[in-house]
């Protein structure tokens, strides 16, 4: 199989999709050895995407060395998958297979391994915008949890509420996955805690109702190797957030998401709400640790204990 010669990183660049299909040449006159195959070899690629660019569905990677491929550099792939293409962002870490297929390369199998960061929201920049802050009273949002139950944010007065949202399908490692692995880690931490710790409750939020609202309880139970039940529902809640209320419930919880082809776009929020129903945090990423969260919500009880 061929391999480009050269420790240092090299850049391609062109302009149309039609540009790639000179990279058979390309890549010959640099030295590769490989032959057209009708099915076409595969090859694993590790990297970062550049940019985008969904006219002619390819997308720019910065890549590690392929081995038995090419060295180390930044060019543009087709995406023949245009609902992956269309996950895609500036700063995404990605794998995938590079294939072959008469001469030219393209991927498939394209998993997000880490999404780039998220820049924090600028509510100057959006007049409907509203970001969290402490001391704003928390409405009395209505939601059906996971037992199909209509229930009220008032439920919670009394305790220290650690409110996050979440859809059961996201298939970014870095997003809701690791939010509620986080959320998993923080019950397991109150299974073993006395009061007030044990007046600390989750609530994890769905805003993809037609699909989460009868696959919560067996979203829960996923996490059981970590939470050491398949029901955790004594200290954390799953809940989703009907159609009718979602756009409120995401306004004032500084949360955006948004539904295209299947796959919905969203942000981060997480809220530490206090006793007497007012945020006391409000997170619009993954970068807290559960024991620091823990230890907030804790000291949230302290201070308002009797």
């Amino acid at each position: 199989m061929p391999e480009h010669s050269g420790s240092g990183r090299r850049r391609i660049r062109r302009a149309s999709i039609f540009s790639v299909c000179i990279l058979a040449s390309l890549f010959a006159s640099a030295g590769c050895r490989w032959k057209p195959a009708e099915s076409g070899p595969r090859f694993h690629l590790h990297g970062k995407i550049v940019s985008v660019n969904a006219n002619d569905h390819s997308a720019e990677v910065d890549h590690d060395a392929i081995p038995g491929f090419m060295g180390a550099m930044t060019m543009f792939y087709p995406v023949p998958d245009t609902t992956v293409l269309a996950t895609l962002a500036p700063g995404d870490e990605i794998t995938a297979d590079v294939v072959v297929t008469e001469g030219v390369p393209h991927l498939e199998n394209v998993v997000i391994v880490k999404k780039a960061p998220q820049p924090k929201p600028d509510p100057a920049s959006n007049s409907n915008f509203h970001m969290p802050q402490p001391g704003d009273a928390v409405p009395d949002f209505a939601l059906l949890d996971q037992n199909g139950r209509r229930i009220h944010l008032r439920s919670f007065r009394g305790d220290a509420l650690l409110l996050t949202f979440i859809y059961t399908r996201c298939p970014f490692a870095d997003f809701c996955p690791k939010v509620s692995d986080n959320f998993a880690h923080m019950y397991a931490m109150l299974r073993k805690e006395t009061p007030p710790a044990s007046r600390i409750r989750l609530l994890s939020v769905s805003f993809d109702p037609a699909h989460d609202t009868p696959a919560l309880r067996t979203y829960a139970a996923s996490f059981r190797d970590t939470t050491g039940t398949d029901r955790p529902f004594d200290h954390w809640e799953f809940a989703s957030a009907q159609e009718k209320e979602l756009p409120e419930i995401a306004k004032f919880f500084g949360l955006y998401y948004n539904a295209e082809r299947g796959q919905i776009t969203h942000s981060i929020s997480t809220s530490l709400i206090s006793p007497d129903g007012k945020i006391l945090a409000w997170f619009h990423d993954n970068n807290w640790k559960p024991s620091d969260l823990m230890a907030d919500a804790t000291k949230a009880l302290t201070v308002q204990a009797p």
